[in-house]
């Protein structure tokens, strides 16, 4: 009987999640499973053999984005990020997707979560490419190409960090009836400290930059170039760079991102609607009225997460 009532509160939790979130959580799972068995299957066979070949005969290779086989199989560059080697990070890829991703998608909806998804899918990869052959011109050896695998949901999940900390910083998740908590608006410079330190004593040299590129790069789409209604990116204070960093080292990290901002309005990367000086303050959060409407929108943000834990909370206690 508990075990029919659990099946029946998981199919309603899947019926009910958007419908971007459905696709790629159904691709994310097909993919990653089938590349884990099917290597699985050719693990002995693949031993004795040199890295381009063992990329060349890969069971994932039509999935996994690699520096040295993309020009072969260009769409890895897409199905790269729904690409998981391992089932304990294909495990935790389902849950951020199924959660993080359908809260996301509910506010942002399903276009505008389909644009998120495939920017911070293939940008980061193809920044992390051009990483690796850099890499690759310095070091000199061809195994690096082959070798590094540049795929899984590390930029991904990045990116939902700094997309909760824009939509909700100041909520407080709770786990375990109150006995871990944390607020929303730490999340992102956790993940970035810890998730590279994990993945380096992994070895996993894509994961390390599709961590820190994802961060930089989601940072930079949600604040000058998301459409919200007729409005372009996010400008208000609380969503600017120097407030992911603590303290002690926003003055440096203030002066770095100005220099940085001021350069790319002058060389026109990123668009001022009234003009530089305009454009300047409203990187400074000067604009009382973009502010309030930031904050407007977090509220509702915030209201709709809260009803979102509820609902989950009455199913989860109704299926026991």
């Amino acid at each position: 009987m508990f075990y029919i009532d659990t099946m029946r509160a998981l199919l309603g939790f899947v019926r009910g999640l958007p419908v971007a979130t459905k696709l790629i959580t159904f691709l994310y799972a097909v993919f990653s499973v089938t590349t884990i068995v099917q290597r699985r299957r050719l693990q002995e066979d693949l031993i004795d053999r040199e890295a381009a070949g063992v990329a060349g005969v890969d069971p994932g290779r039509f999935f996994v984005l690699r520096p040295g086989t993309v020009a072969r199989y260009p769409w890895t560059l897409v199905t790269g990020a729904l690409v998981e080697s391992n089932i304990v990070f294909l495990v935790c890829g389902i849950v951020a997707l199924c959660s993080v991703g359908s809260f996301l998608e509910r506010q942002w909806g399903t276009r505008g979560y389909a644009i998120f998804m495939l920017v911070v899918s293939i940008v980061p990869a193809v920044t992390s490419i051009v990483a690796i052959v850099i890499l690759y011109a310095v070091r000199g050896s061809a195994d690096i190409l082959y070798t590094t695998q540049v795929c899984g949901l590390a930029a991904v999940v990045s990116a939902y960090t700094v997309g909760l900390k824009q939509l909700v910083p100041d909520y407080t998740v709770k786990l375990f009836r109150g006995t871990l908590s944390f607020r929303v608006n730490d999340v992102s410079g956790v993940y970035t400290l810890v998730a590279p330190i994990m993945f380096t004593l992994l070895g996993d040299v894509g994961s390390v930059l599709l961590v820190n590129i994802g961060f930089v790069e989601s940072f930079i789409y949600l604040r000058f170039y998301k459409r919200s209604g007729s409005t372009r990116g996010d400008r208000s204070e609380a969503f600017a760079f120097v407030t992911f960093f603590p303290e002690f080292v926003r003055p440096v990290v203030s002066r770095l991102s100005a220099f940085v901002y001021n350069v790319a309005v002058r060389l026109r990367v990123v668009t001022a609607d009234e003009g530089y000086v305009q454009a300047v303050d409203l990187e400074e959060g000067n604009l009382e009225h973009v502010d309030a409407d930031a904050d407007r929108r977090r509220a509702l943000a915030a209201k709709a997460l809260e009803q979102r834990l509820e609902e989950s909370a009455e199913n989860i206690g109704a299926s026991n």
